[in-house]
């Protein structure tokens, strides 16, 4: 990746030019548990057919998907 900030799972959809609607049909959820795992409010519990698909989709590591899945945003 090159860079010291690791990307979220955000970074990742955004990278791979993905709607979270389009996120959300690849993977049989709703648009809602997207954005929960997207704002750290829930973690994804992923089947490995789910995750294929968003290694696939994401073009990425799946180091860099756990790190994504992993990252919690501080707002408060």
């Amino acid at each position: 990746m090159g860079s010291s900030e690791p990307l979220t799972l955000a970074d990742l959809r955004k990278r791979a030019s993905l709607t979270q609607r389009q996120v959300a049909d690849l993977l049989d959820v709703t648009v809602t548990t997207v954005s929960a795992w997207e704002r750290g409010t829930q973690v994804p519990r992923l089947t490995f057919a789910q995750i294929e698909k968003l290694l696939a989709a994401f073009d990425c590591s799946i180091q860099d998907l756990v790190k994504a899945t992993n990252q919690r945003e501080d707002e408060n």
